[in-house]
């Protein structure tokens, strides 16, 4: 296997988690979709994407994501636990 796919595998494993884990994160502190988008400044069906794995959020917005919910990249990235 190739380091290229085994990289992209890693990749969308934890990306896998992301989307989990943010729902895990939005649920745990009662913030719906909608308020954590327009605490974002960004519409409710992009973080409904975000949620669903339609779509990845730009580190920006991770970053954002992180900052709003006070929880570390690492964690829901699925580097920590």
């Amino acid at each position: 296997m190739s380091s290229i796919i085994r990289l992209k595998a890693v990749y969308n494993r934890n990306m896998n988690k992301f989307k989990d884990r943010l729902k895990e994160v939005l649920a745990e502190n009662k913030i719906s979709q909608r308020a954590l988008a327009k605490r974002l400044y960004l519409s409710q069906t992009i973080v409904n994407n975000y949620c669903t794995g339609k779509r990845e959020p730009t580190l920006d917005v991770l970053i954002s994501i992180c900052k709003e919910l006070d929880v570390s990249a690492d964690y829901l990235l699925g580097l920590t636990d």
